[in-house]
């Protein structure tokens, strides 16, 4: 069995200091890789630019005597392609574009310079073999990077403001970077009581991109290992597998040509541990249901790394979620972590509260912390229906956290 891995990704990147364009720079990057699947072995050759695929399969023929095990059922017979790269931009659009923004944050902010990069991408990628199997995809898209920095400041970076889009709206990129900006200048004191905090979901589901992860639960060393099937969490707490590009940005196939199944994306449902995420090595060695999680590069043997993860939303907007009404929006915090026992802790460097809609003021330093069982459980509040474009046109996870000032 042959299978070839064609990956290619053509962009534009514009470095930028104290409010100006220092450089731009193009890329366009193709790379193939080509598997031989032979008696329960794979071997894998890749290489850079235009290669004859004849070469990398007898590369990949050689590499059988390596002995790397394979014994997986191979997929097949399945068509796909996912076509999201409506976003055609030429060089003098994105650099005016870019200008325009700059331009008109420094006329607003000339106390404050933006610095770091944009990006212009067009990413394909396109999997097949000799069993029927032909799968693509395809996707352009601008990522906006702002590190803000106050002239005032001795620090690198005092704020950010990031979103990665497909489309070019640059009006919406100043408003929001204003609206960061003009809050951070406001300083006021964190509000008397406890109030919600929203954070991005990936900041605490990394825990579970570890303890879910099929391997660590099929040697028995995850904190939910005696959990699996229980409820544990909040009856509006869910988990799911996403692989909708449109939402991730990625491929919806995973490295080994397979598509979780809809019955199986669910981790968690309704708070009951349901399973661990898996590739197919990982599925066959320990019995778990196979969830279409292999990760690889176009040149190595697929693994299991990790998945994309999604909280279901609630239904609710973010200002339905917050029930005092206000709400602490953590936009910076590094340093923290969780503990072998499923708590967590980190202090914040910059937040601000909000009502939802607005940026309302930046907040002290703080320090969050919670145990896994209780932000997801008890204190879990929801996830937004609709995104907020301040913190990158995100979904946002409300829970109960303890905030306190450092």
């Amino acid at each position: 069995m042959r299978e070839k891995i064609v990956q290619q990704v053509k962009q534009t990147s514009l470095s930028i200091v104290q409010n100006s364009i220092s450089a731009i720079r193009r890329k366009n990057i193709q790379k193939t890789g080509c598997r031989v699947i032979k008696n329960n072995k794979i071997g894998v050759a890749g290489g850079l630019g235009k290669v004859k695929d004849e070469e990398l399969f007898a590369r990949a023929e050689n590499a059988l005597e390596y002995g790397v095990e394979y014994p997986v059922e191979i997929s097949s017979n399945r068509q796909l392609q996912d076509r999201l790269n409506e976003l055609s931009l030429d060089d003098s659009q994105i650099c005016a574009a870019v200008e325009h923004v700059l331009d008109e944050l420094k006329r607003r902010h000339p106390d404050f310079a933006v610095s770091n990069k944009v990006n212009y991408s067009n990413a394909s990628l396109r999997l097949t073999n000799d069993a029927g199997l032909s799968l693509s995809h395809s996707d352009s898209y601008i990522s906006w990077s702002f590190a803000l920095k106050s002239s005032s400041s001795t620090g690198i970076m005092d704020t950010f403001f990031g979103i990665v889009d497909r489309k070019l709206e640059p009006e919406k990129v100043i408003e929001a970077t204003s609206a960061i900006i003009n809050a951070y200048n406001n300083k006021i004191e964190l509000p008397a009581g406890e109030l919600p905090v929203i954070i991005h979901q990936s900041a605490l589901t990394r825990l579970f991109q570890r303890d879910l992860n099929g391997k660590i639960v099929g040697n028995k060393a995850s904190l939910l290992q005696q959990k699996f099937g229980q409820k544990v969490f909040a009856d509006n707490f869910s988990v799911e597998i996403a692989n909708d590009p449109v939402e991730t940005f990625s491929p919806r196939f995973d490295s080994e040509g397979a598509i979780c199944e809809d019955s199986l994306r669910w981790l968690i449902k309704d708070g009951v541990i349901l399973r661990p995420y898996t590739d197919k090595r990982t599925a066959l060695r320990y019995g778990f249901d196979h969830t279409a999680c292999g990760e690889g590069g176009y040149d190595s043997v697929p693994s299991l790394a990790g998945c994309n993860m999604e909280i279901q939303h609630s239904g609710k907007t973010l200002p339905d979620l917050l029930p005092e009404g206000h709400g602490i929006l953590i936009a910076i915090a590094s340093g923290g972590d969780f503990t072998p026992d499923g708590k967590f802790a980190t202090p914040v460097q910059v937040s601000y509260l909000t009502d939802g809609v607005k940026l309302l003021g930046r907040l002290p330093e703080l320090t969050i912390k919670g145990s896994l069982f209780d932000f997801f459980g008890r204190d879990f509040i929801g996830v937004s229906s609709d995104k907020l474009y301040l913190s990158g046109n995100e979904r946002m996870l409300v829970t109960r956290l303890a905030a306190q000032k450092l």
